[in-house]
């Protein structure tokens, strides 16, 4: 997914997303030390697709903070 369509979804849909790459990225290791990998390169797109939904998480919680203590002045 492309950033500009994680930062539409809410924190619930990102974590969840988030998992379902772990599982795949892990999935994907196990077959690779078995020979089978059909596609190495997804591992890679995993990898950076848990990173995008992360920065979008990590983006989120600056701003809420900013709010917060934007607030409290």
């Amino acid at each position: 997914m492309k950033l500009n369509e994680l930062r539409q979804l809410s924190n619930g849909e990102l974590l969840e997303r988030e998992k379902e790459l772990f599982a795949r990225l892990h999935k994907s290791r196990f077959e690779s030390y078995d020979e089978e990998a059909k596609n190495p390169g997804l591992a890679r797109n995993d990898k950076k697709g848990i990173a995008r939904i992360k920065t979008v998480l990590r983006e989120r919680e600056i701003e809420a903070q900013r709010s917060k203590s934007g607030d409290a002045q």
